[in-house]
């Protein structure tokens, strides 16, 4: 299976970055406790069974037993107790776990206790959580031991594809696992049973659209990954190929370093949602308007947290003017603002350079920077050099408790750190402990409104970008992060 992917990434663990396409791409090799089914339930996976006790505060989880890893040891509790204390040093969902968590308990190889010290609602979708930098895998105890909190270069998981090379800029190759072991569930979506029919499995880092296109079209290729929508149609009359369009699937959002002046002011946060014309954004970013729709709320109609009410009277509410006062009120300086964003990706890029335009037809003065992802990654993650970062978020999140690893004092990049993340703390300690879903929708609706008027980030607007496939791959399923077990070609 040749599958050309959008652009390279500057490791693999996952744990240590915020990159997607790391953990879409090891999701082949490493394998979760828990995994979300088509529905976004979490299903047992690595685990046999689990019960919640102790009114919400431990978690009793049997593993499956038989799980061998790819150098032939079984998996055990040890593996998942040294894998679950990295996770929660070196993970951003385990960091926003680790101070609730009081302890893990080993009752024999095949049984373990998560203890907390209070009530904990969101644990299991956490764990099972797609987005970056939250899930968690089960590794090697060895690997563990021997690369700590480092970046992990060797890689044994218990995944239906093993790891064999990697060449940074150019490919990752994966062989499939004679001896896995799969789920006994039914297969849907990451949960149930994964069966690794295709042999090998390389992933081949194409940043230009076109030859991603053309790959698929000549037989180089087998996937391409985010094809340009304008070509929908030509795919759509071509026999040999078959498009896939995703949904639900990104959000765009609009990142403000809110440590450094202007963001620091939440008036000059803002003024940016009153500055950008949403809808030519969209037809800047996406094109197509069949690929993009205006969303406020960082969940996606029909999830059980959507929020109707979200972003009301500011969202999609252009006012230059209004933009304008409201910069002048937080005393920006008229010192040019620096958009940190990708260009190897269509969407950030275009974005960028949008946004750009749009901003200075209110007098901002803006310095356009556009990097590699693995260079973008590692800019952003400093506190300084830049004011604004573009970026694509899964909208496939499970759990609103999940977005306490973006929102909040100092996290993820947005360097809050006020009276206002403090606030926003408060509203995620509280729904973190309420378990009844009434009354955990009305602290998430608190949620909304408050991030909504402090604005650390927000949603432009959410699109779903267009993969295409060769026709002669069957079982093949749309998944916000494609993967290549059970398919086969015909």
């Amino acid at each position: 299976m040749n599958i050309a992917q959008k652009m390279a990434v500057s490791h693999l663990d996952s744990d240590n970055s915020t990159d997607w396409l790391i953990t879409s791409m090891m999701n082949h090799v490493y394998e979760g406790l828990f995994e979300f089914d088509e529905n976004l339930e979490a299903q047992p996976h690595l685990a046999k069974d689990y019960e919640i006790t102790d009114e919400g505060r431990k978690y009793v989880v049997e593993l499956r037993e038989g799980v061998l890893f790819h150098n032939g040891d079984e998996m055990t509790s040890d593996d998942v107790i040294a894998s679950f204390n990295r996770w929660l040093e070196v993970n951003g969902a385990g960091s926003t776990v680790a101070p609730y968590f009081k302890e893990i308990e080993r009752v024999d190889d095949y049984n373990l206790n998560f203890i907390f010290e209070e009530p904990y609602a969101p644990f299991i979708n956490i764990l099972a959580s797609p987005v970056s930098n939250q899930k968690f895998v089960v590794r090697h105890q060895d690997i563990i031991e021997e690369f700590g909190s480092d970046v992990i270069t060797e890689h044994i998981g218990t995944g239906p594809y093993k790891y064999v090379d990697w060449i940074p800029d150019r490919n990752l190759r994966l062989e499939r696992f004679e001896d896995y072991q799969p789920s006994p569930l039914e297969p849907s979506y990451y949960s149930g049973e994964r069966i690794p029919y295709i042999e090998n499995v390389v992933y081949e880092f194409i940043t230009e659209p076109t030859v991603r296109v053309s790959g698929v079209q000549t037989g180089q290729f087998d996937f391409a990954e985010e094809v340009p929508t304008d070509q929908f149609e030509m795919f759509e009359a071509n026999p040999d190929i078959e498009p896939v369009v995703i949904y639900p699937d990104q959000m765009a959002m609009f990142i403000m370093n809110n440590a450094k002046h202007p963001f620091n002011n939440k008036y000059a946060r803002q003024a940016m949602v009153y500055a950008l014309d949403l809808e030519e954004l969209g037809y800047s970013m996406i094109g197509n308007p069949e690929f993009w729709r205006l969303e406020a709320s960082l969940h996606e109609e029909g999830n059980p947290w959507h929020s109707s009410r979200a972003g009301e009277g500011i969202y999609n509410n252009y006012d230059p003017e209004k933009a304008e006062e409201l910069l002048e009120k937080a005393g920006y300086d008229g010192t040019p603002l620096v958009i940190l964003s990708g260009q190897d990706d269509r969407v950030e890029r275009q974005g960028a350079i949008a946004i750009k335009d749009q901003l200075e037809k209110i007098g901002v003065e803006v310095e356009l920077q556009l990097f590699d992802r693995p260079t973008v990654v590692e800019r952003r993650a400093r506190e300084d050099g830049w004011n604004i970062h573009l970026s694509t978020f899964s909208k496939i999140v499970p759990d609103p408790q999940i977005h306490q690893g973006w929102t909040g004092t100092n996290k993820w990049i947005l360097n809050w750190d006020d009276e206002y993340s403090a606030q926003m703390d408060e509203i995620f300690a509280r729904m973190m402990v309420e378990t009844d879903y009434e009354a955990r929708y009305e602290i998430v609706e608190e949620f909304y409104d408050f991030m909504w008027e402090t604005v650390p980030y927000f949603n432009m607007l959410d699109f779903s970008r267009l993969n295409i496939v060769n026709s002669s791959v069957q079982n093949f399923q749309e998944a916000w992060q494609p993967f290549f077990w059970n398919i086969w070609f015909e």
